[in-house]
């Protein structure tokens, strides 16, 4: 499999000719058509169902508390200073892991686990570990089983980090967005290079094997010289991954975030493109991989290994090495993933416990998908991941006939608008992605996803980022 690697010079203009909204495809259908209708009895008949056909799990846990509010957020987070507020909530999550268990008949095999949230380092180490132990008691840890969490630098000990290195955790993820102070500034988020760096080595000295850390790129107060300095900063810590993320801006459904606008505006999309590109030239010179949409990961790190074959995956978390069949969450707002089924947590924390407290698993919304969904899926993620679909292979695992099944998808592909983002190969029979296409890949995505007019439709399309 081909791996999306360094970037090549691009006319920034090539970008901004094609930006679109779009979903970010971190599943499909996206999470947009979860609906209602879907209860936790559907939920609970997919567990299961998951129980009878067994299979390995990845479990992430949703840890919403923050003690402020970035302004530019888009995740579930509940801002509080109470940490008395985490150790309520880490005793409903085991309530919910018990549920989880009952519901599936089995103690399944867990080959990874992922705290994220908001602040994960918002719980007290007792709380952690009672957790832990909760994870250990429903779920049976593979020799293997890598654990990962997500840290806010500014609210880290090294007490913290050691507690989570006795818990068997082997992966760190922190946020910086970026340095800059008038950006910091706008976003409500001030951190620093020292406080970051703090993190990273203890967790180095302490035996985490991976680290990464996340960037944001399309923010006020932003210039292509400040993301420069940000990106060599961070280039001097030596993460093992970095993921850059296009800034959602999304006030409509966001409303906080019209505080990032107060001093500056948010850059157009001449300014990211170009953002985008002083980025990409930066990381790829201190020898980072270009891992799919937003991923890079040095040589030697198992997300860039992972890209070569087939273990390359995109989840509710972003990209990810494959380690496991199925991805259960818990916790306010979680995604659970079957294969054969989605679905989501109430995300209003007072509604998730009100459902835990009556023994209910705390469904909001989900989907089971159609067959048609699983192909598609296939091929947008086949696209996400690698920038390529070979008709052969999703005919081989689907039974279908590509070109005949897809056949306006690949007559829409060949036209024009998408010279630049891919090209159609009748002959070896695949679809390849343009250097431009892999930065645009949710362009090329957007026409295999059937549901995608009604939603565009909906608000204007409000409900979704710039591809770009």
């Amino acid at each position: 499999m081909t791996s999306l690697c360094s970037s090549a010079p691009l006319d920034p203009a090539t970008l901004v000719r094609h930006v679109k909204p779009g979903p970010r495809y971190t599943s499909y259908p996206p999470a947009t058509e979860f609906r209602p209708a879907f209860s936790s009895d559907d939920a609970r008949g997919a567990l299961a169902e998951l129980g009878r056909s067994g299979g390995t799990v990845s479990l992430y846990c949703h840890i919403p508390f923050c003690r402020t509010l970035c302004w530019y957020c888009g995740c579930n987070v509940v801002v509080s200073r109470q940490r008395d507020r985490g150790a309520e909530y880490v005793s409903r999550l085991v309530t919910e892991l018990a549920m989880l268990e009952d519901a599936i008949g089995t103690r399944l095999p867990l080959a990874e686990l992922s705290l994220g949230g908001g602040s994960p380092n918002f719980l007290r180490e007792a709380d952690l570990e009672r957790l832990i132990d909760a994870i250990r008691r429903h779920f049976s840890p593979t020799h293997d089983a890598e654990l990962g969490i997500e840290l806010d630098p500014r609210n880290t000990a090294t007490e913290q980090i050691e507690a989570m290195a006795r818990l068997g955790f082997s992966r760190v993820s922190v946020g910086v967005q970026d340095f800059n102070e008038a950006t910091q500034a706008a976003i409500n988020r001030f951190q620093s290079v020292e406080q970051t760096a703090a993190v990273l080595d203890a967790a180095r000295v302490l035996g985490f094997a991976t680290t990464n850390v996340d960037l944001v790129y399309g923010l006020p107060a932003q210039t292509e010289a400040t993301i420069a300095a940000t990106l060599d900063e961070v280039i001097a810590m030596a993460p093992s991954r970095v993921a850059l993320f296009g800034y959602a801006h999304l006030p409509d459904r966001l409303p906080h975030q019209t505080l990032v606008e107060r001093r500056h505006s948010v850059p157009g999309p001449e300014l990211r493109a170009r953002l985008l590109q002083t980025a990409l030239e930066r990381l790829d010179r201190a020898g980072y991989r270009r891992i799919g949409l937003d991923h890079f990961a040095r040589p030697d790190d198992a997300l860039a290994r992972a890209a070569d074959g087939d273990d390359l995956h995109r989840n509710f978390q972003g990209y990810v090495v494959r380690r496991a069949d199925h991805l259960l969450a818990v916790g306010a707002s979680g995604i659970s993933d079957t294969g054969a089924a989605y679905w989501q947590n109430e995300s209003r924390i007072d509604l998730w416990n009100e459902l835990i407290d009556a023994g209910e698993l705390p469904v909001a919304r989900g989907l089971r998908l159609s067959a048609d969904d699983l192909v598609r899926r296939d091929i947008i993620m086949e696209l996400m991941c690698h920038g390529q679909v070979a008709f052969a292979d999703i005919e081989a695992r689907h039974r279908v006939d590509f070109e005949q099944d897809f056949a306006g998808e690949l007559e829409e592909l060949a036209t024009g608008d998408f010279d630049e983002l891919c090209a159609v190969d009748r002959n070896a029979r695949r679809i390849d992605t343009t250097e431009a296409g892999r930065l645009l890949v949710r362009n090329v995505a957007m026409v295999f996803d059937t549901y995608l007019a009604a939603r565009l439709l909906e608000a204007s399309g409000r409900r979704f980022s710039s591809s770009l």
